[in-house]
């Protein structure tokens, strides 16, 4: 079975992209561009209420957050490809701190920066770098 990704090239997808390729786990992308509103069509509110990218379809189920679907993956595939998570309770532990300290302190200003140089300017909005 092929696991289908949506989301855009240049967003969150990639770090389940990365995921699946460290898992070996087959799959095709299905771009949803954000720019087109595409993440707002009624279609894909049907997989993700919220509008936002990645969502993932494996068979029948559909997970969306990256975080969550990446810990999916390497918990569902732990003896296939690379170790994810940690061997030990102490590994496991140093991956999950990276995972929050990912997400708290580096994704903010990064995802900030992407809007800032990436959709204001495309979409014609202000931006906060000038």
């Amino acid at each position: 079975m092929v696991v289908k990704v949506y989301g855009p090239f240049y967003a969150s997808p990639k770090r389940v992209l990365v995921c699946l390729v460290e898992k070996e786990i087959e799959f095709e992308t299905s771009p949803i561009d954000l720019f087109k509103g595409e993440h707002k069509d009624p279609e894909f509110l049907k997989l993700q209420p919220f509008g936002q990218v990645p969502v993932i379809q494996d068979g029948d189920y559909t997970l969306y957050e990256s975080r969550a679907i990446i810990r999916y993956y390497a918990e569902k595939y732990k003896f296939q490809g690379t170790d994810l998570l940690g061997k030990t309770i102490e590994e496991r532990g140093l991956v999950e701190q990276w995972l929050e300290v990912e997400a708290s302190n580096y994704h903010p200003p990064l995802d900030n920066l992407v809007i800032q140089i990436l959709f204001a300017p495309e979409l014609g909005l202000p931006s906060d770098l000038n």
